[in-house]
């Protein structure tokens, strides 16, 4: 769809009833864990300011982050997970609730308990699980029929506190391999008694705790349930398990169920990286929709394309967006307002959003600076408006740019090639990955945001003095770069990644790819995939993708080595020939590996000649991007912001 089509096409944006709650439209944010509740598990300012922003933003239903039930064995293996455990958390639950609600949405909070996905350094004790299944290295407890009692009243007690904050309803999380999950899933379920067995029996953990929270809570509060479609792996839950266990929740009385993916083993099926297709789950929901009359949730990395169809094809009732809404919590308003073109559109990349909780640091995104941080970090209009020069059309120099002129500054982007994108120009190529939405739309943010851009104009320091600009942005980014003492590099057969990809130079038969990092292991993956040609990678270290977020390296490494990839470790390049890479392992053996085209990609270099001669020239002068320090998307998008916020 278009930005110009009648926004009362989009099924999205129509209202729906789950239960007896009414929702004004379809677009539901994914409850995503933030490390930004307190260390009790209490809700912080921070997280208030977090949900305000996606609440403001239009989305119709708010589903907070899994919250954890009791004092004992719930907690997940993260310091700063939110809880619900205790009546004296419902004042400031009170608080988040209130904040959403005022904000025009409404608002669920989910609650879990971690089972074998914990650990004893963290909770004090023995993770405990339906049988014993190791995770991880530490082998849970199983559980008696009494602990299971207890927990599930913990579930129902929890379900009250939720209640008695104000919330439109709870969803019991029962997916994504935590406690309940591993009761419904043979993988984990090894049981021989009435909880283990048949589906009949691996689902009445569940059932039990449905009808105690019901029993606790009333018929007029909503009770969802989120479910795994699939474990991804082996002696998971099966689709017919999956529809008789759908039946079995409609009858016991949830009002939804939401449909989810993966275990911990199996991450990649929960988090879809960029090498993942979007609405990749939306048969799982389908699968569900087909078995039962309640509204169904669909998750798995959409973008409003995907969301739409879903819709429309009849595969789910409602849409989860997670990560989208981090990078744009104005998704539904500006949809709703037929600006497609303004979207801000997640690339998963995973690096801070995943990558922080993973590490125990607060939420952050790629693409959107502002996230964990929204009371503070914002891009708020300027008292004095000023002349900006950005020099530089990369993804640094437009974000630049577009910060500038939304502060209300006269804003002009000068870049010395025939269009903006930088390194993303290429980095956006392979077929694999959708980067070429934030190329897209970062292009399209200079264009609608009222900022003079030239092209083929190479800055110099005159025509800077010519401009007396008052505020100099220096955004000229980095080049790929050669290493140096190894002879051969200057033959004709030597590429670096950007002529590979962007097409410019042809690729033998046999081709090398020097450097495993994330540049070189994706060239070398669209060198096989696209172009067919039998594909090395060579690398000095251990391991490829050592600085990657562990999910994508994984969905990375498996591509690799379904198109064939072959990958050699602890080599170093020591010189190229007319037809072979020679190289040394660690025993200072020569290696000589056959090649008819040699791509480098050893890194990148700072343009750091060009940034000296420019940082003079203006009475405000800041250096961002790759030519501050090669980097990624995330410091490009975080240098801006961090320089020009209080420009």
């Amino acid at each position: 769809m278009q930005s110009g089509d009648n926004t009362k096409k989009w099924k999205l944006l129509e209202p729906i009833e789950i239960g007896p709650m009414l929702i004004k439209n379809r677009i539901v944010m994914s409850p995503m864990a933030t490390n930004l509740p307190a260390s009790d598990g209490s809700v912080t300012d921070r997280m208030i300011d977090y949900y305000s922003e996606r609440a403001r933003g239009g989305v119709g239903l708010v589903i907070v982050e899994d919250t954890y039930m009791d004092e004992k064995a719930s907690k997940q293996a993260r310091e700063h997970q939110l809880g619900v455990y205790s009546d004296h958390l419902i004042p400031k639950l009170k608080k988040l609730r209130e904040a959403i609600k005022s904000n025009g949405a409404r608002a669920i909070l989910q609650i879990s308990h971690a089972g074998r996905q914990t650990s004893c350094a963290l909770i004090g004790r023995q993770p405990v699980a339906p049988s014993g299944v190791q995770y991880q290295g530490e082998m849970p407890r199983e559980l008696k029929l009494s602990e299971i009692e207890e927990i599930q009243y913990g579930f129902a007690e929890a379900a009250r506190r939720i209640k008695q904050s104000g919330f439109d309803g709870v969803e019991v999380h029962g997916g994504h391999g935590y406690l309940i999950s591993q009761f419904v899933s043979s993988y984990t379920n090894k049981r021989n008694d009435s909880y283990g067995g048949s589906i009949e029996n691996k689902a009445l953990f569940a059932l039990e705790i449905v009808q105690k929270i019901r029993k606790k809570v009333g018929e007029q509060f909503v009770v969802g349930y989120r479910m795994n479609g699939a474990d991804y792996l082996p002696g998971g839950v099966s689709p017919d398990e999956v529809v008789r266990l759908s039946e079995m929740l409609a009858a016991a009385g949830v009002d939804y169920i939401h449909v989810t993916a993966g275990m911990q083993e199996s991450l990649q099926y929960t988090i879809q990286p960029m090498y993942f297709e979007r609405g990749c789950l939306v048969h799982l929901a389908e699968l569900v929709k087909k078995s039962v009359n309640i509204p169904v949730i669909t998750a798995g990395s959409h973008n409003v394309v995907t969301a739409e169809r879903s819709l429309r094809d009849g595969k789910a009732d409602l849409v989860a967006f997670g990560r989208a809404l981090l990078a744009d919590p104005g998704l539904p308003s500006k949809l709703l307002a037929g600006k497609l073109w303004d979207i801000r559109p997640c690339i998963r990349g995973n690096e801070s959003c995943i990558s922080n909780i993973s590490t125990g640091h607060p939420i952050r995104c790629e693409v959107n600076p502002g996230v964990g941080r929204e009371a503070e970090f914002k891009v708020v209009a300027s008292n004095v408006k000023k002349n900006v020069l950005v020099i530089g059309g990369g993804i640094a120099g437009m974000e630049a740019a577009r910060v500038s002129a939304l502060r209300g500054h006269r804003v002009t982007l000068v870049e010395k090639t025939d269009q903006l994108g930088g390194h993303l120009i290429e980095g956006s190529r392979p077929k694999f990955k959708d980067t070429s939405q934030l190329l897209e739309w970062s292009v399209s943010q200079t264009q609608y945001n009222s900022i003079t851009i030239q092209l083929h104009t190479e800055a110099t320091p005159e025509l800077i003095r010519e401009f007396k600009p008052e505020v100099l942005v220096v955004a000229v980014g980095s080049e790929f770069q050669l290493p140096k003492g190894v002879p051969g590099t200057d033959r004709s057969s030597v590429l670096t990644p950007d002529h590979v990809l962007l097409g410019k130079e042809g690729v033998g038969e046999k081709a090398v790819v020097v450097g495993g990092g994330l540049v070189g292991c994706e060239t070398g993956l669209s060198i096989a995939e696209e172009l067919g040609r039998k594909v090395t990678i060579v690398e000095m270290l251990d391991e490829i993708l050592s600085t990657v977020e562990k999910i994508s390296k994984t969905v990375l490494e498996e591509r690799l080595t379904k198109a064939g990839v072959k990958i050699h470790l602890r080599l170093r390049m020591i010189e190229i020939t007319d037809n072979a890479v020679i190289c040394v392992d660690s025993k200072a053996q020569k290696r000589q590996i056959e090649a008819d085209t040699v791509v480098l990609s050893v890194g990148m270099q700072a343009r750091t000649e060009i940034v000296e001669t420019f940082k003079t020239l203006a009475p405000e002068v800041y250096i961002v991007g790759d030519c501050a320090n090669p980097r990624n998307i995330y410091n490009a998008f975080h240098d801006v912001w961090q320089a020009l916020l209080l420009v």
